[in-house]
């Protein structure tokens, strides 16, 4: 009869034990969760990438993202914005929980083929840093109403911004993608979410 009651009052502390745990965990993520403010949802779309493969608003869900507008062709703030988006993905190598979204604001130039070369010139060799194309228009919307940036006079006047997605598709963050130091900021916000 002892040795039941023992176990009985074992089982209770554990469970009391792990409740306490898995709580402070979950008050851990929420507190990282509200540290970045929530803007807004990203709209639908479907575009598609260097690869040919569709990607839509699913493809944002289930990971974090970092999203930029840019063009292969850009002689402005493009390369620097390519260069420390290729940090952050060597950074965050063989993570898949992360990934980037590099969308081109040139789909008249910038072909799948072109793409295509642009990835590999970033030492792109996998599935987590994508390139996508869409119409002119489709980008434009997506520019506006899906990421709440100014697509006036694409491709030369594109946004300069990185932006962070949470796995359910809502914005968490603006950052220049062309100063090292908020890209650092970036960084360390996406190893807080993780």
């Amino acid at each position: 009869m002892k040795t039941i009651h023992i176990i009985r009052t074992l089982v209770v502390i554990v469970a009391v034990i792990g409740i306490a745990v898995a709580s402070n965990m979950l008050y851990k993520k929420s507190k990282v969760d509200n540290a970045l403010p929530y803007y807004s949802s990203v709209s639908e779309f479907e575009f598609v990438t260097q690869d040919s493969i569709p990607f839509s608003l699913n493809d944002l869900k289930g990971k974090i993202s970092v999203v930029d507008f840019m063009f292969t062709r850009c002689k402005g703030p493009c390369p620097i914005m390519t260069n420390l988006m290729g940090d952050l993905y060597k950074h965050f190598d063989n993570i898949d929980d992360v990934q980037f979204v590099s969308i081109s604001v040139d789909p008249q130039y910038d072909t799948l083929l072109a793409l295509q070369n642009y990835a590999k010139l970033q030492g792109v060799d996998d599935n987590r840093w994508v390139f996508l194309s869409a119409s002119m228009a489709d980008v434009v919307k997506l520019c506006e109403n899906g990421f709440k940036l100014g697509a006036d006079d694409l491709p030369g006047a594109h946004s300069t911004k990185f932006i962070l997605v949470d796995s359910d598709g809502v914005i968490r963050g603006y950052y220049s993608g062309i100063e090292k130091e908020s890209v650092l900021k970036l960084q360390n916000d996406i190893e807080r979410m993780l």
